[in-house]
């Protein structure tokens, strides 16, 4: 496992369902915090990468927050989009499982847990993310933003 800071991952951001969510639906109470955020991820040219189980989170959670239609378009804007698909591997569902243990009292979802994994294994510290999980956890969330 590569430290974290010590990879050519070490500048890139990992966005989590919420964010997508936030970005994507203006009721949201995080929409504008998410679109600045977004923006700065793009003005600091930072590298963008979502993992495969965030990809079908959004999607389970698009369908039936915003509707089927919005829900293939955000599949559709991702696996062709500029964001980086990131896929897990047997070991990062191993990691999974033991972080869930670990921090067992965050009551993680195996989506969050496999994200930490994989930022674990590619040494990516920043998660654009509102979930308090990866705070607690002592990754760095993304909004607030700071470079």
């Amino acid at each position: 496992m590569l430290p974290v800071g010590k990879s050519l991952y070490s500048r890139a951001v990992l966005i989590d369902t919420g964010a997508f969510l936030a970005i994507a639906n203006s009721a949201d109470g995080h929409h504008n915090e998410a679109v600045e955020c977004l923006s700065s991820i793009a003005r600091y040219r930072l590298p963008l990468f979502v993992s495969i189980p965030t990809v079908y989170e959004s999607h389970r959670r698009f369908l039936f927050d915003l509707g089927s239609d919005r829900a293939k378009q955000c599949v559709d804007e991702v696996l062709n989009g500029p964001i980086n698909l990131i896929r897990t591997v047997a070991a990062d569902e191993v990691q999974a499982r033991a972080l869930i243990d670990r921090y067992a009292a965050l009551n993680l979802t195996l989506t969050d847990a496999a994200n930490m994994a994989v930022m674990l294994r590619l040494g990516i510290a920043a998660c654009f993310s509102f979930d308090r999980h990866y705070l607690a956890a002592g990754y760095i969330r993304v909004p607030p933003f700071h470079l």
